[in-house]
């Protein structure tokens, strides 16, 4: 089943990046997010304003690296941690 996530509007403030790594980190992101969420628990809902707060980063960040934490950053804040999975029919076996 695909899952669609619809954001109208994200603000960076990416003060203190380098203008080039910046823009490159705001093109990665969007396939950061993508993986970041497949590894948590997301359910569909309504947001109108999320403040995901701050970051800290190395000196001279690498745009990869930069959208990748930006993007756990985001799925923290959207989503929850996947937990192990059930068997899909919930059963137990029992042993007499």
């Amino acid at each position: 089943m695909t899952k669609r996530i619809v954001i109208d509007r994200l603000d960076l403030n990416l003060r203190g990046i380098d203008q080039a790594t910046a823009h490159a980190a705001a093109r990665l992101l969007g396939p950061a997010l993508s993986r970041a969420l497949q590894q948590r628990n997301f359910t569909a809902r309504a947001i109108d304003t999320l403040d995901a707060g701050h970051i800290d980063t190395p000196a001279s960040p690498q745009p990869a690296e930069l959208a990748t934490r930006i993007a756990r950053q985001i799925a923290r804040h959207t989503s929850t941690p996947r937990t192990p999975h059930t068997p899909q029919n919930n059963t137990r076996k029992h042993t007499p």
